[in-house]
């Protein structure tokens, strides 16, 4: 009875908040794209999507989608092939690092690295599926790799090259005397049953095609196709054996991106058209649109069942279509790229903006992740103000009064005002009091809002470094630094510190702006300027500031603090390197690292992004590493981060990078100001949980303890920031029993008390 009622009390408490997009501590979420599909396979009622980063599995039976990845089954990511195996119900995905992995007919994932751990200098890509029973044929950047799919386990690889020598192999295919291998020198053939495949003086090149770049070839209607790759637009070729002559099949020249055999018909995906090719080789069907979606790039296609094109579409994931009309898409929600340049986080709405600078990039721009957890896609493409196509997104900044706010900074094309997702102002050199370079662009990679509300805005390779757009009277104003010429200087970032003093990084010269307004925007004759040069290294990479008011900094040397930077403006203060005891020497922290992006969590602590190296979690001074997660012992998509940025309600953590977005959910959370949110999840705390409890809703250094329904201690901690966290055991490593836990907060002065309740069923 004292247990159903203790239920009963814990129940009726006040929920505060809902976590339905929650995930536990430690564990890792994707935020991968899902529409950029590249392969595509079908069998037992299930439609299986490649894409460049994941996979996608879509149950025709129930219309369910299931998604995997890095984080939660696959080896690896950077997919290349995907193919179902009817002979076993086995699905293999190839990657273009030469990894494998096999999904048996249980959905256990076997990875097979074979060829990714062999020691083959140069591409290990894998490039094609062809499928023969039990025996799946790789082709690969190097030759053929036949691998049992019932065993898992490589039987023969095929060095076909001049000599024994190394052939990049494109795709593979057999009649019923040869085996047939379409390679960037050629197609090159030999007897499939000559029982020693492994000897190149076995195999011939096909002379009647030459020595062109042969990138697919299938056997279909008693004959083997086989098309030309070329650069020119419209260059490709299909060929086809009729008969032992050689000949084109179509004439035209096309665009092609893949050949296929499937559902008795021959599939021609090229840019903007699908082409079905009954055993008559007459056209049964073609394909150019997508309902009022035109311009399709159709990247493989296979026919199900019931007569319909399964299409893996470069844009839009996969296309189901019976004809132009009669139609649907198929894509998990995702953001439109897996290029992660630069991120800003507000209010739990996530921007991300993929781009670079000088790298042209016009496509997938940006994208938004809402507060309901889901990604808002804009048009891949958004025009600059002469209706060509923007490049270089390098910048992205929420306004902090208006969320629906949102400015965009292009490296070419000026500053994009964005208001509900809709471009509504460019801003240029042309238009407005923004500089321009010297050769007429306006290069904009670095803004953000101050305290008051006032947008600053920085110009690279211009003489107005610093702009403006005052929220007093909404007007523009700008500033030079006497004595700086920056007509060959970029200044790719910048922060307002507590002082609102302006922080402006140049790597190239190694230097940081300091520009302090003494918050009298019109009035400049009270304006400061600062120019350190006390920089470890020979490249300043990032710059942030912590909670306790000092400026930390990234370079090609590690980490550095100006401990004093109020005093920027009196003296010539100087950025100090951090000092650690490692293996019982003094080393300098991460000496030996590129640092490119520094981010404080709610406790203080310093997440390091490095270019080579992954992520390190540092203590609140820097000298002690809670964490270090690289690809190697984490799902880090890449060693190479670009940015991140922290949810300080939640304490999840983004990572950027060139390979996508991916979020750790951390244990740190921004303290409160008072204990009127305090709250515990899970709870109740369920026998199969072995995760970390979180005690979430305190102020900074919260002194946290638990105990049981009888007042016993069992276990004591301090906030990390605004959380508190507990494996749910006492103080000699044991469980817990089930029953009732109180949770006593108390903040360091003793002033601020609350308390809650945990639930654990054993």
């Amino acid at each position: 009875m004292l247990h159903r009622l203790l239920i009963i009390l814990l129940l009726i408490s006040p929920a505060r908040f809902c976590f339905a997009q929650d995930i536990p501590i430690g564990d890792w979420r994707d935020h991968l794209p899902y529409s950029d599909a590249i392969s595509i396979s079908y069998g037992n009622n299930i439609v299986y999507c490649a894409t460049n980063s994941a996979v996608f599995m879509y149950d025709k039976s129930d219309m369910t989608v299931e998604r995997l990845n890095l984080v939660n089954g696959l080896s690896d990511i950077g997919l290349s092939k995907i193919k179902y195996n009817d002979y076993n119900q086995r699905v293999i995905i190839a990657y273009a690092n030469g990894n494998v992995d096999v999904i048996d007919e249980r959905k256990n994932i076997t990875n097979l690295s074979f060829i990714k751990n062999s020691n083959v200098i140069g591409s290990k890509a894998i490039n094609h599926i062809y499928l023969q029973g039990k025996l799946a044929y790789l082709s690969t950047g190097f030759g053929i790799v036949v691998l049992d799919t019932d065993k898992l386990e490589i039987i023969d690889t095929y060095l076909f090259g001049p000599s024994g020598s190394f052939m990049f192999t494109n795709a593979v295919t057999m009649d019923t005397l040869n085996i047939y291998a379409a390679t960037d020198q050629g197609v090159f053939y030999a007897n499939k049953n000559s029982g020693n495949l492994v000897d190149y003086n076995v195999w011939t090149l096909l002379p009647d095609l030459g020595t062109l770049n042969y990138s697919n070839i299938v056997t279909y209607a008693g004959r083997v196709f086989a098309s030309s790759e070329s650069t020119a637009w419209n260059g490709d070729t299909i060929f086809n054996n009729d008969g032992g002559v050689w000949q084109k099949f179509i004439t035209w020249g096309l665009n092609l991106n893949s050949l296929n055999v499937s559902g008795n018909s021959l599939i021609i995906s090229s840019i903007n058209q699908v082409k079905q090719i009954n055993t008559s080789l007459a056209t049964e069907k073609i394909l150019t649109n997508h309902k009022s979606l035109f311009n399709l790039s159709p990247m493989e296609t296979v026919m199900d069942d019931e007569g319909y094109m399964l299409i893996a579409e470069e844009d839009h994931g996969i296309i189901r279509a019976k004809d132009d009309w009669d139609s649907e898409v198929i894509v998990p929600n995702g953001p439109s790229s897996a290029n992660v340049f630069t991120m800003d986080f507000l209010d739990n709405e996530l921007w991300v903006v993929s781009g670079g600078f000088g790298l042209g990039i016009s496509k997938n721009v940006f994208n938004h992740k809402s507060t309901d957890g889901n990604w808002e896609l804009f048009n891949k493409t958004i025009n600059n103000i002469s209706g060509s196509p923007a490049i270089d997104m390098v910048s992205v900044a929420i306004n902090p009064q208006n969320t629906n706010q949102v400015y965009i900074g292009s490296f070419s094309h000026g500053l994009f005002e964005l208001n509900s997702g809709v471009v509504t102002t460019i801003l240029t050199a042309q238009t407005s009091i923004l500089d321009s370079t010297f050769f007429g662009s306006t290069a904009i990679a670095t803004m953000k809002f101050d305290a008051e509300n006032n947008f600053w805005v920085s110009s690279s390779f211009s003489n107005n470094i610093l702009a403006v757009k005052a929220a007093a009277d909404n007007n523009w104003y700008s500033f030079s630094f006497p004595g700086v010429t920056s007509s060959t200087e970029f200044f790719p970032k910048m922060i307002v510190d507590q002082n609102n003093y302006k922080w402006i990084i140049s790597p190239e010269q190694n230097r940081i702006l300091i520009f302090d307004d003494n918050n009298t925007i019109p009035d400049i004759g009270d304006d400061r300027v600062a120019i350190n040069n006390n920089i470890p290294g020979s490249e300043i990479q990032c710059i942030t500031e912590d909670l306790d008011g000092e400026i930390w900094i990234g370079t090609d040397e590690g980490v550095a603090v100006f401990y004093n930077p109020s005093a920027v403006f009196d003296e010539n203060i100087t950025a100090e390197q951090i000092f650690i005891q490692q293996d019982g020497q003094t080393q300098i922290l991460l000496e030996t690292e590129v640092v490119t992006v520094i981010k404080m969590d709610g406790a203080n602590r310093k997440w390091i992004g490095t270019e080579n190296s992954g992520v390190f979690l540092m203590s609140e001074d820097g000298t002690e590493q809670i964490e270090h997660f690289t690809t190697e012992n984490s799902p880090l998509f890449s060693n190479s981060i670009f940015d991140i940025v922290i949810n300080p309600t939640t304490g999840e953590v983004f990572f950027g990078t060139e390979k996508g977005l991916i979020s750790y959910k951390g244990t740190a959370t921004d303290a409160d100001d008072d204990f009127n949110n305090v709250f515990v999840y899970p709870n109740p705390v369920k026998p199969d949980f072995t995760g970390t409890i979180a005690i979430r809703g305190l102020v900074k250094d919260t002194d946290v303890r638990i105990t049981d329904i009888s007042g016993n201690i069992v276990y004591q901690t301090t906030s990390l920031g605004g959380q508190a966290i507990w494996d749910g055991k006492d103080f000699n490593g044991n469980k817990v029993q089930t029953g009732v836990y109180m949770v006593f907060n108390g903040s360091p002065d003793g002033e601020l008390k609350a308390a809650a309740k945990i639930l654990f069923i054993h």
